[in-house]
């Protein structure tokens, strides 16, 4: 069963323009919204700017599907590699509103073309009674 669905769509320019300001305010916007791992997979990459641009509209993305909770950082939802396609692992506020939600498992779809990067998430499992 569908709990929840969210998508969010983010402007590849928009973090350009973030990750070339200064470098303390680069470092803020990267520890607030992303994790290591994610710093690390994104900043590995020549399309730096696009996978962190497709990782925020993923984290916006499950903010919608879960109800937008109190409370949730962008660090609550993480994107990973899995084995030919994203996971989003979830944590903190994240992992509890899913779990008050009856989530089961949690989809995720990046895209990104033409300057614009997009995601969809959705929740599956049964509802909580």
């Amino acid at each position: 069963m569908i709990l929840g669905l969210g998508m969010d769509v983010v402007e590849v320019a928009r973090i350009e323009r973030i990750l070339a300001g200064p470098p303390a305010r680069v470092d803020r916007f990267l520890e607030r919204c992303f994790t290591a791992r994610e710093r690390a997979y994104c900043d590995a990459a020549r399309d730096r700017a696009t996978r962190y641009a497709a990782r925020f509209a993923a984290k916006e993305a499950a903010s919608k599907a879960l109800g937008a909770p109190a409370g949730i950082r962008f660090t609550d939802v993480e994107v990973v590699r899995g084995a030919g396609a994203p996971v989003l692992e979830l944590a903190g506020v994240a992992a509890t509103a899913a779990a008050r939600l009856g989530v089961r498992r949690v989809l995720v779809t990046l895209t990104h073309d033409g300057g614009v990067a997009a995601a969809t998430v959705v929740l599956d499992g049964e509802e909580a009674r």
